[in-house]
């Protein structure tokens, strides 16, 4: 990536992070790129929920530094960086998606339906009936609109509280809770159903 020489001329800095946002907002490059190095895999960790494989990932997280880049005279160090970013990520995953002409995915990984499971005498069927599980779950989340999709994935994935959301997304922490509400019961619903259960 654009960045990699960056992070090498950059991997002695020992800044803390608001001096790094102080100085990037001033223009500075090398304190810019150190920012990147710190929050890449997060970034590129929400690019690959709201899409699905590694290659538009990689592209979603590239374009959305540079433009984070771009408009970092305009970012106040008072808010959090990950907010700000995270705002810039969505809406670049989002474009993607409408330039080609579909719906962006979302792939969620084990995480979303492995926790809290106890030890049982039959490993396999149990890890069958996990896959199952995942599988279903990703297909429901696959289905949800961008806008109940982001909420959903910054609750259980990135585990923000309502607040948090609504500031990252710009909306009322009221309509957080009702979309998030609305993705779970979407979600709840279609896993009932793919699992032949009824809702």
């Amino acid at each position: 990536m654009i960045f990699h020489l960056v992070y090498f001329l950059t991997a002695g800095l020992a800044a803390s992070e608001p001096e790094l946002l102080e100085r990037a907002v001033q223009g500075d490059k090398e304190a810019f790129g150190e920012i990147v190095r710190m929050y890449e895999k997060r970034v590129f960790r929400v690019a690959r929920r709201m899409c699905n494989c590694d290659d538009d990932a990689w592209d979603i997280t590239q374009d959305a530094f540079i433009k984070a880049m771009k408009a970092m005279h305009s970012f106040n160090t008072e808010y959090r960086f990950f907010t700000w970013m995270y705002r810039i990520v969505t809406n670049t995953a989002i474009n993607l998606s409408r330039s080609r002409g579909r719906r962006a995915e979302v792939e969620f990984d084990e995480g979303y339906g492995g926790g809290g499971q106890t030890a049982t005498a039959d490993t396999t069927i149990q890890e069958c009936n996990r896959d199952i599980l995942v599988s279903a779950v990703q297909k429901a989340v696959e289905k949800l609109t961008p806008a109940l999709r982001s909420v959903f994935v910054l609750r259980v994935d990135q585990e923000l509280s309502y607040e948090e959301i609504a500031e990252t997304l710009d909306i009322a922490t009221g309509t957080v809770m009702s979309r998030l509400n609305r993705a779970r019961s979407s979600v709840k619903s279609f896993v009932v159903a793919e699992l032949g259960g009824k809702p």
